[in-house]
């Protein structure tokens, strides 16, 4: 190159560049001490001006869409320009920024006023007084394009060796810069992102050394929400941790602690802690090691999910998988017991038959008969446990229920018990049994009596509530809806959770013996359950009882009935009709088949329905009147009864049963209901029943 063109160029041969290692020790000092990307552009592109006086820098950062460049840093550009090109777009004629980051090279353009490629842009640099720009590409390490670094000139200048040299410099600088800035701004948005899901997990999150009382480095901001304690509190105590867990499960929270040193698997375990407020809360624990310098006590890294509700969702299915499992076995038992208890009243009704008033034997027989009736009474409360009992449900008003059970109530209470009666100011319907729903309240404020040895107060209301869908659920396995309370209260003793989890368990009672059968609440429980209502519990010892029973809401109408024998009984009501009775009983089966033959009716045999069916075909007469069992093997009543009308239209129907499940009582004929006869039964009744059938 000649001295003409080394003069053209603006520098004398053997010129000196900026200092570079100068310029490097301040760059590479602001990026390590992290100042912001701006600010480090800036300083760049200002302290190559300042050492190389008649050239102007610029850096342009290219956006994420690879096309858009931005103006980052130009000290010197005038400010027209700047924001002229701020986000122009890169292209195969888009000056020297935009050409470059096109062909991914670097662009030198001698004279703007001349070169096809600043064909758009000519007029705005020219009027800027700018003439030569060369523009190279910034590039990371993995070759992604960053932006561009440019030299820009007040004449038209070409390539300066000892300039390009000084472009390709500083475009290394300035990529460190920016990929130290993205790298900063990825971290910061993991970060951040990382903090998100942290801190809107339903759970808390923590950081702890291992060991029973190892300091907790970490807890999230749930921790307040969730256990009342703030972060800062819980942090300062290194033994938090284990004195607020439960004092049983805390052998529990060792033990995993103990494997989890061990095998240094995954760390899991389920345990209750006390909150600030004294509330316990159930808590499944999972944590994993953490990397740590060999010199660094070992971390762990875990969370602790809140599990109250699944385990108290898990309570309930367990105790209504039991309760159900109990109430099978009672209705079970009451079943066969009361087929028992007929053979017997009907043996002793026929004994009795055969005695005079005066005979010493006829007052045994009463106390048979006496002792039957109790019994009866305790299979009774056992199928009103189970929900198999025989209701006549009607649509009533709970108030009028209420007022007269209370006038009741005023008899059973010492008079140390104030009672309140408040009944809504609004009817609450609801289909229920009368009489059984009687018997809640009594069973309920008897118990609330118990429970208040020294006197207090037992308080009885109704009310009318909407349940929204999140309120149900709070309340269990209830549909949302409109519903009717019943609230009996008293201010007694009380009830630790131990017990409260038995109370409705059949003969379970905390009353010495002899003072409670422990079928009262088993009895209410099944009574309310077979009413389609819900019942809930809130006792604590020494602050009373609250029973709060939901019942559906009822539309006003009329209710219905299962018919029940009642009037005067009639001992004459003979006749001379042909029935097919059918009984797998033998004993009962033949008490009732001399009894109706001597009443004169012609008495058919069977002891179960495929039986009848045969003497039904068999026999080409009449048969007036079926007398059938509703639990038998091979076929039951029901089926028996449907089978034997579609062939015999006119044939009629009386249904006996010693275990009144509601589901097989369906008790049928076509749409009409049919009679039900619960073992056990005076014979007079079965007799006035098939004679009442018969005359209809």
């Amino acid at each position: 190159m000649s001295a003409g063109t080394q003069r053209v160029l603006g520098r004398e041969p053997g010129a000196q560049l900026a200092p570079l290692p100068l310029l490097d020790d301040k760059v590479l000092a602001m990026i390590i001490g992290q100042n912001p990307l701006a600010c480090i552009l800036h300083a760049l592109c200002a302290e190559i001006e300042r050492h190389q006086p008649g050239l102007l820098c610029s850096v342009l950062l290219l956006e994420p869409d690879g096309v858009t460049l931005r103006s980052a840093a130009a000290p010197s550009l005038p400010e027209e320009y700047c924001g002229a090109i701020d986000g122009a777009k890169a292209g195969p004629c888009a000056g020297s920024c935009g050409t470059a980051i096109y062909r991914k090279q670097p662009v030198v353009v001698s004279d703007i006023a001349t070169d096809p490629l600043w064909v758009a842009y000519r007029d705005l640099a020219l009027s800027n007084g700018l003439r030569a720009c060369w523009s190279t590409p910034i590039t990371s390490q993995d070759g992604t394009m960053l932006g561009t670094f440019a030299i820009y000139y007040r004449e038209a200048r070409i390539p300066d060796g000892q300039h390009l040299q000084l472009i390709v410099h500083a475009t290394h600088l300035a990529a460190l810069a920016i990929e130290r800035d993205r790298d900063k701004t990825q971290l910061r948005a993991a970060e951040d992102r990382y903090r998100t899901l942290v801190e809107s997990l339903p759970a808390i999150t923590y950081i702890a050394e291992l060991g029973a009382n190892g300091p907790w480095h970490y807890v999230s901001p749930q921790i307040q929400s969730i256990l009342g304690f703030s972060p800062e509190d819980w942090l300062k105590d290194p033994s938090n941790w284990m004195n607020h867990i439960h004092p049983e499960d805390r052998e529990i929270a060792f033990a995993a602690e103990r494997e989890f040193q061990k095998t240094k698997e995954l760390f899991k375990a389920e345990y209750r802690m006390h909150a600030s407020d004294g509330r316990v809360l159930w808590f499944r624990d999972e944590g994993v090691l953490l990397q740590a310098a060999d010199d660094r006590a070992l971390l762990m890294q875990g969370v602790l999910y809140d599990i109250t509700e699944h385990k108290r969702l898990e309570e309930q299915l367990r105790h209504s998988q039991k309760m159900e499992a109990v109430g099978q076995l009672a209705g079970g038992v009451a079943h066969d017991f009361n087929n028992l208890l007929m053979l017997i009243q009907a043996h002793n009704e026929r004994l009795r038959g055969r005695l005079t008033a005066g005979d010493a034997a006829h007052q045994d027989t009463i106390e048979i008969e006496q002792a039957v009736t109790q019994a009866a009474t305790l299979t009774h409360r056992l199928l009103a446990f189970s929900r198999r009992q025989l209701l006549q449900i009607q649509v009533l008003d709970l108030n009028v229920v209420l007022v007269e059970t209370g006038r009741m109530l005023e008899r059973l209470l010492v008079p140390n018990i104030e009672l309140r009666v408040l009944p809504d100011a609004s009817p609450q319907l609801i289909k229920a049994d009368p009489g059984q729903l009687g018997q809640v309240i009594l069973n309920l404020a008897v118990n609330a009596r118990d429970a208040m040895p020294d006197g207090g107060r037992l308080t009885i209301q109704t009310r009318c509530v909407e349940l929204s869908e999140a309120r149900a659920a709070s309340h269990g396995a209830i549909p949302p809806g409109t519903y009717t309370v019943l609230a009996v209260s008293d201010t007694g003793t009380g009830m630790c959770s131990e017990v409260q989890s038995h109370i409705f368990e059949p003969f379970f009672t905390t009353k010495k013996p002899g003072k409670g059968t422990g079928l009262g609440l088993a009895i209410v429980y099944g009574v309310v359950k077979q009413t389609g209502g819900w019942i809930a519990v809130n006792s604590k010892p020494d602050q009373g009882t609250t029973f709060e029973i939901y019942f559906p809401r009822a539309e006003q109408g009329a209710g219905y009935t299962i018919p029940k024998p009642d009037g005067p009984m009639a001992s004459a009501a003979r006749g001379t009709e042909t029935i097919l009775l059918v009984e797998d009983q033998r004993g009962i089966r033949e008490l009732v088949h001399e009894f109706l033959k001597r009443k004169g009716y012609s008495v058919l045999c069977a002891a179960d329905g495929n039986e009848a069916l045969k003497i039904a075909h068999e026999n080409a007469d009449t048969i007036d009147l079926l007398v059938t069992d509703i639990i038998m093997p091979n076929m039951g009543g029901q089926e028996l009864a449907d089978r034997l009308t579609q062939a015999r239209p006119r044939t009629k129907v009386l249904f006996m049963s010693g275990n009144p499940d509601q589901a097989s009582l369906s008790g049928r004929l076509g749409d009409s209901p049919a009679t039900v006869l619960q073992k056990p039964f005076p014979l007079e009744i079965l007799l006035q029943e098939v004679r009442s059938i018969l005359d209809r």
